[in-house]
């Protein structure tokens, strides 16, 4: 039997590990932009070309089961996976590791577009200045508000394609550290986290910051992954299953 594991996250690289332990054939696929892993295995790299280039790699490769363990965010890519491997009759499993779960002391405030975003930084009910983005690339709306009294930090581990005055970039990837969190916040005299509920281990000491320093968190919500096929929050659930059908 043959996999496709569509990978990018720490989770992707454990899941790839077992099954590669039970002595499993398994190709790991990653856009590679970032960093490549380090694995006993055929590895992937680039996209597919939507869902007619997957259900073409898939076929091209004999895969038999594809494995979609890519970001809880993103949804384009586990929606493509799933079309993909409806098109050509194979199974599908998405794995999406549990959100993290609001802590007593957190302060969050959800929000579902860029738009409400920039309304709740806007308001007084805050008095912010000093937002730390964590969601990835600075989004438009925010490069073209007119709005001064925001200097934004933004991490990413890829450079910011646009910038405009008072926005500083922060070149890092996870995982971070809760003591390098702790001075990252207080060097940058961040008032508030923008963040995505990603959940997982590697990036989340800075929700634990964030409620020491009793700061608001603006948490983007998962969106909402529409599938036939099943989907599983916990890695030993999701081996399990797939193990049983192999």
């Amino acid at each position: 039997m043959k996999l496709l594991l569509l990978g990018g996250t720490s989770d992707a690289i454990e899941l790839c590990q077992q099954f590669l332990q039970e002595g499993y054939d398994v190709i790991y696929s990653i856009k590679g932009l970032v960093r490549q892993p380090k694995l006993s295995c055929e590895v992937h790299t680039g996209g597919f070309g939507g869902v007619k280039g997957l259900s073409h790699y898939l076929q091209q490769k004999s895969i038999d089961y594809l494995i979609d363990a890519t970001h809880p965010y993103a949804v384009k890519i586990s929606r493509n996976a799933s079309l993909a491997a409806q098109q050509i009759n194979i199974l599908c499993f998405h794995y999406a590791r549990p959100p993290w779960q609001k802590h007593p002391d957190d302060i969050w405030i959800g929000y579902q577009s860029n738009q409400q975003l920039i309304t709740l930084l806007s308001s007084d009910d805050y008095g912010l200045s000093r937002p730390f983005f964590t969601v990835g690339q600075l989004p438009a709306e925010f490069l073209a508000t007119k709005n001064t009294q925001h200097h934004y930090t933004i991490r990413t581990a890829i450079a910011q394609k646009r910038v405009r005055d008072k926005v500083t970039w922060v070149k890092s990837i996870g995982p971070f550290t809760l003591e390098n969190e702790r001075l990252l916040f207080k060097a940058y005299a961040i008032d508030a986290l923008v963040s995505k509920n990603s959940g997982g281990v590697s990036v989340a000491a800075k929700i634990q910051v964030a409620r020491e320093m009793k700061i608001p968190v603006f948490m983007l919500q998962r969106p909402e992954l529409k599938t036939d096929y099943p989907i599983f929050n916990h890695q030993d659930k999701l081996l399990k299953a797939i193990l049983g059908n192999l």
